[in-house]
This record gives C-alpha cells, sequence and structure tokens, in this order.
C-alpha cells in the first residue's frame, strides 16, 4: 500500500521488550529517553526528528551562501514494547497499536545477541520468532478492524449500494487473509483496492524495515540466517546493526569514529546507514528549492507530479499551481548555477502532470 501524499514521514520502532528499541531511538535522535533493563519503560511514545544526510544540500547551500539550510527530515517514533496478547490488552497492548496506526513505516527492532544481564521476555534468543510474535498481534487487530467494518458494510451491499458491495466483497477477501496469517502488506493489492481500505488503517497495511540488533564480529553465521529467513519471508530489507556500539559512536568526532571502525574486522552498519535505509523504505525521493536566504530539501513519494510537489511546499502552492522551472541540481551547479543553467537551455518549464525525479531543482509559479 501507498503512503499518502505528505512531506512528514515517520517510522515507529517497534519489537518486544529489551531488544534495545529505545537505545536506536537515544542514537538516532540524540535525545535521552529512558532505557532501563526492564519491560514496559517506555510507556509514552517518544518522538524525534532526524535529518536525512545530503550531500547535494550542502553543495546548493555552499553555492548560494544561504543564510539558512532545511534537510529533509523523518521524524522516528519509539513505541513500548509489545508482548503476546497485546491485540487483547495485554502488557501496554492498546497504547502499543494506537501508536503504531499513526506512523508510515514500521522497523521491527530484533534482538539477535545473547546475554546474562538484558533479560529475553521470553527465555530465548530468535528474532525470527519474535517478528511472528509482533505481526501476529498486529493481525490479530487487524480481524478485529476488518470485521467490525464488514458488520456495517453487509447492510448496505444487502440493500443493493454498488460502492458498499465492492467494499464488502473486498473486506471479505482482506479478512480471509489475514485469517491465513497473511498480513495485508503482502496481499498485492491494487491502487484502487489499497485506497478502499486506507481508512481502516490498518497496522498490517505499513512498510516494513528490520534491525537485527547483534554485537559486531559475534555470531555472524547464525545472524546471517536468521537475516536470510527474514528476507526470504517478507522480501523486505534487513539490516544488521551493533545498536550499542552506533550508541557509543554518537559523542565521537567523525576523526574519533573513522579510527574507531578501522579497528573493527568490518566496517559496521552506521546510524546514517539506517536512516538511508528508512528513506528508501519508504519509497521517498528528494527535491531542492533555494537562494541565498534559505535552502531547502523535500521528500515526496516517487512518482508525485510537481503539483503535488508544490503542495509539500505549501498547500496554497498546489492549489493555485500554473507551471515550474524545473532542472536538475547537480547539472545547475555543474554549469555554475541559475542563470547559467537558463543559458544553456537545461532548465525546463513543466506542467502540473510532470513527474518529479529524484535531484530536480524546482522554481513554482503560483496564482495568488
Amino acid at each position: 500500500m501507498s503512503i499518502k501524499q505528505s512531506h512528514s514521514f515517520s517510522l515507529g520502532i517497534v519489537g518486544l521488550p529489551n531488544v534495545g528499541k529505545s537505545t536506536i531511538f537515544n542514537a538516532l535522535t540524540d535525545m535521552s529517553v529512558p532505557a532501563e533493563n526492564f519491560p514496559f519503560c517506555t510507556i509514552d511514545k517518544n518522538v524525534g526528528v532526524v535529518e536525512i544526510p545530503d550531500e547535494r544540500l550542502k553543495k546548493m547551500a555552499d553555492h548560494f551562501n544561504a543564510k539558512k539550510i532545511v534537510p529533509a527530515a523523518m521524524t522516528f517514533v519509539d513505541i513500548a514494547g509489545l508482548v503476546k496478547g497485546a491485540s487483547k490488552g495485554e502488557g501496554l497492548g492498546n497504547q502499543f497499536l494506537s501508536h503504531i496506526r499513526e506512523v508510515d513505516v514500521i522497523m521491527y527492532m530484533l534482538r539477535a545477541f545473547e546475554s546474562e544481564s538484558i533479560s529475553h521476555v521470553y527465555d530465548r534468543v530468535d528474532p525470527v520468532a519474535d517478528f511472528e510474535i509482533v505481526q501476529s498481534e498486529l493481525i490479530l487487530k487487524d480481524i478485529e478492524s476488518v470485521e467490525k467494518r464488514i458488520g456495517s458494510v453487509e447492510k448496505m451491499s444487502r440493500i443493493g449500494d454498488k460502492e458498499a458491495t465492492k467494499e464488502y466483497e473486498l473486506l471479505k477477501k482482506v479478512l480471509e487473509n489475514l485469517n491465513n496469517e497473511i498480513p495485508v502488506v503482502d496481499m498485492n493489492l491494487t491502487k484502487e483496492e489499497s485506497e478502499i481500505i486506507y481508512e481502516l488503517w490498518l497496522l498490517t497495511s505499513k512498510k516494513r524495515l528490520f534491525i537485527l540488533n547483534n554485537k559486531a564480529g559475534l555470531n555472524n553465521e547464525r545472524v546471517n540466517e536468521w537475516k536470510e529467513i527474514l528476507e526470504e519471508k517478507t522480501k523486505d530489507m534487513v539490516l544488521i546493526v551493533d545498536v550499542k556500539l552506533i550508541d557509543d559512536m554518537v559523542g565521537m568526532s567523525k576523526e574519533e569514529v573513522n579510527e574507531y571502525v578501522s579497528m573493527l574486522d568490518e566496517k559496521p552498519t552506521t546510524m546514517e546507514d539506517v536512516i538511508v535505509a528508512a528513506f528508501k523504505c519508504l519509497n521517498l525521493i528528494t527535491f531542492y528549492t533555494g537562494s541565498e536566504k534559505e535552502c531547502n530539501a523535500w521528500s515526496i513519494v516517487n512518482g508525485s507530479t510537481v503539483k503535488e510537489a508544490a503542495g509539500a511546499i505549501h498547500t496554497d502552492l498546489e492549489k493555485g499551481f500554473v507551471t515550474a522551472d524545473v532542472v536538475n541540481l547537480e547539472s545547475m551547479l555543474e554549469v555554475g548555477g541559475w542563470v547559467n543553467a537558463k543559458e544553456k537551455g537545461i532548465v525546463k518549464n513543466q506542467g502540473k502532470e510532470y513527474i518529479v525525479k529524484d535531484g530536480d531543482y524546482i522554481i513554482i509559479l503560483a496564482n495568488k
């Protein structure tokens, strides 16, 4: 299912208690939230905004000598640990599930490390089984939501309402799949079908990213097996991350990080790698606007029109959209700026149906 057009995207970090959710959240956002070793430490959701690493934005800001730089950003939400029975309110289940409804993508934090000092809620280490527990709870909650909707749509379908009949048939198909433990995201629904059930905010319709939390250099063979199983099972991106190492590197300078990493056998997954993976998972691209006053990077869903991109900047620009001048940012910088780019004919005037490309520099022309 595609996420709705927006310039504010969010990712929810989920998993069982004590798997490293709050630790990676702290590292990602450099915010201070509790991360003690006991279940349900994170009771209220914690929200942090993370900048998307972007060399092109830096180059553009240097070119304009911009007074202000506004990078693209992503919101990370640290969600309370889930346990079996969450769909029925066990642990902090109801809070957990309501917070998931608000995010665009779910990042599953899965424990792949042994530790005598950090307890596992089920006294074993099996990230695949942990994922299945979390997903099963989300499926159970979705079954509840779909059954409730079927009850109201069925009455309208019986009296011949065509739209209600179409939705009723779709909901029956979705329910059958959910009962067979197939999440919505794996149902290959059409764009129209996805839009019909969008308002139900089904939890398993979210895009997914998986983090296997494992100490760098330990149990590599076993962790790689888990990674392969998850990739085969979900067809989604799976990263092996030493969350504690990422957290340790937060306070270091770039030189200290490089020196530290050079002592390891292989380059570990970094905080930037996780952010970029989340960005890719959402199928986002970046376009740019800028001048001496301010340089901006904007995130939109790949496939968006330039008119929709205008709406990411301000709704009034989308409503009053007339046309847009577009050029690839790096091409513009290579020839020395906007004036030279226009003289060389690489700036193109585009109408509202133009599909924005990653790296476009855009000037929107709109009626007030």
